[in-house]
């Protein structure tokens, strides 16, 4: 009786001491336990309180500064307070900026701390930082040292601050020959500075571009952010009347090795930009001699040419006056049949009306034509008749394949050696191929018969409304023609500028690049609802490296709806 008495006294006072594991000091209690550590990290990290992270920070500092620690101080400092939509980065900086400055170059643990402490010191957004980072990117190291992640994370970094001297330091770094440094350091340099739009950058970007061919992908994005300042920069590119690039392209020899490169990328990015000013000097750019962009450095073989970049910016900036000069390139019989089906492809996206058909006709009839020339002919002409009627020439043709696919398929049942069963299956193929084509473009003559010049009607076949796009499905080439159209109408459609931000996140990439190409025609200017979409959707999917292209895209026109109309 008197040991019973005596347990359950031991059992009430130990209850009564159990601290209470909803409270974050339980768990900041224990994080000195190394058994019970990582459970305490949990709790703490679930509980996400600021007043946490202090004594995070010091049982970082005070354990050898471990990465699991370090991770949870950034995960609870970064996240937003539901109420106010701000994050808790203060308390945190001083361990941020003590991982960054006193990183051990020789373990990979450190540098991977260092690199994420960099970001989120970036991500904070606080000035007080800025010393810290500019300090690491700017530490001498050989070019295959391991650490060259930390200059590289904070350079990026740096991008989140609005600060001339962050732009010169930026400047700086990508301007430095890449024999002297990692690559990857100039590129970091161009998103910073994608990030700033400084037009200080300008010189440094132009020249970047030209000269390390690289990272052409990430000065494009600098130039974009930069926007409106670059047009006239990029026109005299254009026009080749630039003294300085056009002397250091001689010395570089572009002349042999990239004849066309000064033009094919000014295109470009004029294109990106959507620069109708630049119209007048891109459609007589193309009445004049074609030249190869680059030659690649270990084939020799050629890359695209100048009408190529031409033709591609005069799709984006989709303002129906370039049509016409389109259209005479795309039926003279001197233009290369290596750029005809662009040209074809790209007239059937400016051009205001079905006038034109006839010059698709030959081409779609002739089976002798180039494949690439008789399909994108195919297409055009789904793109551009209005009604029923005129598709009767597209269904002839997929009732020719049809019957061309039955005959094949017959011959099959009969066919004994290789070669005949060889000939058998691909003549099974073409026929195929040529009636889904044909199909396909039919699909696309529906919509727009349906439709009409109806900008709703054409919205309701976009995502989210629609969702199933797979390969074969009439879906898509509906959704192509809808978009075109919404394209077209321009101002009429304004009212879909919602539905289309509302399918901005599709994953399916005809479909996505569509409405990234209606959506600049669209929308009203400026369109800060559009920027503020487009932004979401690629922080949505920064991390999926499957969409890297169409969130480079994305980007771009992201870029343009930040300056536009501003």
């Amino acid at each position: 009786m008197h040991k019973g008495r005596a347990f359950l006294a031991v059992a009430v006072l130990a209850a009564a001491c159990e601290k209470d594991p909803n409270d974050p000091q339980t768990w900041v209690d224990k994080l000195g336990d190394r058994q019970e550590q990582n459970e305490a990290l949990r709790h703490l990290e679930r509980m996400d309180d600021p007043s946490t992270i202090k004594p995070l920070g010091e049982a970082w500092k005070k354990q050898n500064k471990p990465s699991n620690i370090l991770r949870v101080i950034i995960n609870i400092a970064g996240s937003k307070d539901p109420k106010t939509g701000k994050a808790s980065w203060t308390p945190a900086l001083p361990y941020l900026q003590d991982a960054v400055d006193n990183f051990d170059q020789a373990a990979a643990r450190s540098i991977d701390d260092a690199v994420v402490a960099c970001d989120a010191l970036g991500r904070s957004g606080d000035p007080s930082v800025v010393p810290t980072l500019i300090n690491a990117t700017q530490k001498a190291l050989p070019k295959l040292n391991p650490a060259n992640h930390v200059r590289i994370a904070c350079t990026r970094a740096l991008g989140n601050f609005k600060d001339p001297k962050i732009a010169d330091v930026l400047i700086r770094i990508l301007e430095t020959d890449p024999d002297r440094q990692v690559i990857r350091l100039n590129a970091a340099a161009a998103l910073a500075l994608a990030e700033s739009g400084d037009p200080k950058a300008l010189p440094a970007l132009i020249n970047a571009m030209y000269f390390i061919p690289a990272i052409f992908q990430q000065v494009r994005q600098a130039l974009t952010r930069v926007g409106k300042p670059a047009i006239p920069v990029l026109l005299t590119l254009l026009q080749e009347k630039d003294a300085q690039i056009a002397q250091k392209a001689k010395e570089k020899g572009f002349d042999k090795k990239a004849p066309g490169n000064i033009v094919y990328k000014a295109a470009l990015l004029l294109g990106d930009m959507r620069a109708k000013e630049a119209i007048p000097y891109l459609t007589a750019a193309l009445k004049t001699e074609s030249k190869v962009a680059y030659y690649d450095e270990r084939s020799g073989a050629p890359g695209p040419t100048t009408h190529d970049a031409i033709l591609g910016a005069l799709r984006l900036i989709m303002d129906p006056g370039s049509a016409p000069a389109v259209r005479a390139y795309m039926v003279d019989p001197k233009t290369y049949d290596g750029t005809r089906p662009t040209a074809i492809d790209v007239y059937s996206m400016l051009a205001p009306d079905d006038s034109s058909l006839n010059d698709l006709v030959k081409y779609i009839k002739d089976e002798k034509e180039e494949q690439p020339i008789r399909l994108a002919a195919i297409i055009a002409y789904g793109r551009l008749a209005k009604s029923r009627d005129q598709g009767k020439i597209l269904s002839d043709l997929a009732t020719t394949y049809t019957d061309r696919l039955n005959r094949a398929e017959e011959k099959a049942k009969t066919a004994k050696t290789d070669e005949q069963k060889a000939e058998v299956e691909d003549a099974r193929q073409v026929a195929a191929y040529w009636r889904d084509a044909a199909n396909e473009s039919l699909q696309r003559i529906a919509i727009a018969a349906e439709c009409g010049k109806d900008p709703a009607c054409y919205a309701k076949a976009l995502p989210p409304t629609v969702k199933d796009f797979k390969i074969g499905s009439p879906n898509l080439p509906r959704a192509e023609r809808a978009l075109l159209e919404l394209g077209k109408l321009g101002e009429g459609a304004t009212a879909q500028t919602d539905a289309l931000l509302a399918g901005a996140d599709t994953t399916e990439r005809f479909v996505r690049q569509g409405i990234l190409l209606a959506l600049p025609r669209v929308a009203k200017l400026p369109c800060q609802k559009c920027a503020e979409r487009l932004n979401q959707v690629i922080e949505k999917q920064a991390d999926t490296t499957t969409l890297d292209f169409l969130t480079g895209e994305t980007r771009i026109v992201y870029h343009y709806f930040l300056w536009a109309g501003k």
